[in-house]
């Protein structure tokens, strides 16, 4: 797309989202057949709408993540000065509420620590699962290097005792 294009695209995801809520799969469904009316027609003859789906909603969550409001981290930390050193170091805008389905500002999430709490859960269960799968991804590796007769590398995470890394 063009930056015209992508600028008009990201307003249209906008105004849906105000209608719909930051839900990307919804305002994804609602918005792509009137954004991209011959490139669903295609994709639909070709059987490729569902990933021309997964990408617009790649796209939209990209968009409702990094709105673009004038405002800076800093700018959000003056909801309240104490929350200033930890607010600065957050690298999003908004995080994802499970329970709101959608992701929500900074200084909501400040303002509705409940939200706050289940963006926090989220953030947390995704990072664990993240782990997990690294560690069985390492045991793989150590599987196929250990064929070659290598000596075997310890492979954990800093914040592992000894015992739980993978040998």
């Amino acid at each position: 797309m063009l930056d015209s294009q992508s600028a008009a695209f990201a307003e249209r995801v906008w105004e849906y989202a105000s209608r719909l809520g930051n839900n990307a799969p919804k305002v994804a469904d609602e918005m792509m057949e009137t954004a991209f009316p011959l490139t669903c027609s295609q994709a639909r003859q070709e059987g490729a709408l569902r990933m021309l789906r997964t990408g617009i909603i790649t796209e939209v969550k990209r968009i409702l993540r990094h709105r673009d409001d004038g405002l800076t981290q800093a700018d959000f930390a003056e909801v309240c000065e104490a929350f200033a050193p930890i607010v600065k170091k957050l690298r999003s805008k908004s995080y994802f509420v499970e329970s709101a389905e959608e992701y929500v500002g900074i200084p909501a999430l400040i303002a509705e620590p409940d939200l706050l709490d289940d963006a926090r859960r989220f953030m947390r269960r995704k990072g664990i699962e993240c782990l997990g799968e690294a560690n069985r991804l390492d045991a793989l590796f150590i599987a196929v290097t250990a064929r070659s007769g290598d000596a075997v590398p310890m492979i954990s995470h800093p914040t592992m005792t000894q015992s739980e890394g993978v040998h």
